[in-house]
Parts: structure tokens; C-alpha cells; sequence
């Protein structure tokens, strides 16, 4: 990367952190109702679960600041964004029978973060040979 890239590069990985960062310090701060959340959508063992997944968000949010595995920690948090959606979001209409705009909203935020996610892949000088070819 020359010029503005890098600098690019860099506020790309900033501002993804920042969503998985106060993600993570709202579910640490809010734990137990966090995981009483995660239980009442039907995630086994979320007591167990939610510290794996604040250590993904902390951790993984440390480690792509650093510019390192960026491409790993994308593929994990892909991963983790898959079955999020499906938990949390894939609901887009209440019991009533009504449009729910706001599981809408967040299914294709989710969608969307994908999106970034395959890019900052995509920019990592570091990704495997192997993963997405040109």
C-alpha cells in the first residue's frame, strides 16, 4: 500500500473496532441481563457463551487494531455475525403479525458488516494465498 492507503486502511479497522468494542463493553457492563437474552433467544449455555464471545470482541478488536490476522479475526466475527442474525434477527415480523422494522434494520446491518468484513480481507496484506483469489 502507498500514499493514503494505509491511512485508509487504518481508519477501515478503526471503525469497524469501535462496533465490536461497545458491543462487548454493553454486554460485559450488562452481564447477566446479556445473557439472559442470549438464553431467552434460544443460545445454549449462555452464561458459558458470552464470555467466548466478549473475548472474540475485546480480542479480536486488539488484534486487528494491531494489524494483525485481520483476515482471521474477520473470518470469526463472519462467522459470529451468521449465526447472530439468525438468533437475534431473522424475526421480521412480531407474533401480532406486524412488520418489525427494527429486527429489518439490524438483519441487514448485520448483511452490511459482512460486506465490510469480506473487504477488510480483501485489504490485508497479510491474508492467506488460499483465501479469496482475485
Amino acid at each position: 500500500m502507498t500514499g493514503i492507503e494505509p491511512l485508509a486502511y487504518f481508519a477501515v479497522r478503526l471503525l469497524t473496532c469501535t462496533s465490536w468494542i461497545s458491543s462487548g463493553l454493553e454486554a460485559l457492563l450488562r452481564f447477566e441481563h446479556t445473557s439472559m437474552v442470549m438464553a431467552r433467544k434460544g443460545i445454549p449455555r449462555s452464561g458459558l457463551v458470552l464470555p467466548f464471545v466478549l473475548i472474540m470482541e475485546f480480542a479480536g478488536s486488539a488484534l486487528v487494531l494491531a494489524d494483525l490476522y485481520v483476515w482471521a479475526v474477520s473470518l470469526v466475527w463472519i462467522a459470529f455475525l451468521i449465526l447472530a442474525t439468525y438468533y437475534y434477527h431473522r424475526r421480521w415480523f412480531t407474533p401480532e403479525r406486524e412488520f418489525d422494522q427494527f429486527q429489518y434494520v439490524q438483519f441487514w446491518k448485520n448483511v452490511s458488516m459482512i460486506g465490510g468484513l469480506v473487504a477488510l480481507i480483501l485489504l490485508d496484506p497479510s491474508r492467506p494465498e488460499w483465501l479469496l483469489r482475485g
